[in-house]
């Protein structure tokens, strides 16, 4: 057998999310969609407020109104697909700023 093993980097490309990078961008995502819907997420809650026991049969317009609006922004791949770019662009300037940092460090040769 050879010992001339090859190195090969086991790194991941930078575009690649970590599974907590990936639910970091899922629930940034949550986020948009209820900020986005807000008017109908209000109108559901006022709704569930005046209605109490009864919010079901009730508020199934403003319920409807609300989940078409939230499953539109969710089930819609490109906004997800923004988040992910999101945090791709933050890990590339941390990654700029580390390499710059470095050769700060390195002795200038006069």
């Amino acid at each position: 057998m050879s010992d001339n093993k090859q190195t090969v980097s086991r790194k991941l490309p930078i575009w690649v999310l970590a599974p907590i990078e990936e639910r970091e961008a899922r629930l940034n995502l949550k986020k948009f969609a209820y900020d986005e819907c807000r008017e109908y997420v209000k109108e559901m809650v006022d709704c569930s407020k005046v209605n109490g026991l009864r919010v079901f049969p009730t508020c199934n317009p403003q319920k409807k109104k609300m989940a078409d609006c939230l499953l539109f922004y969710q089930t819609d791949s490109k906004y997800l697909d923004a988040e992910r770019d999101k945090i791709v662009e933050k890990k590339i300037e941390i990654y700029e700023q580390q390499l710059k940092n470095s050769k700060e460090k390195l002795p200038k040769t006069p």
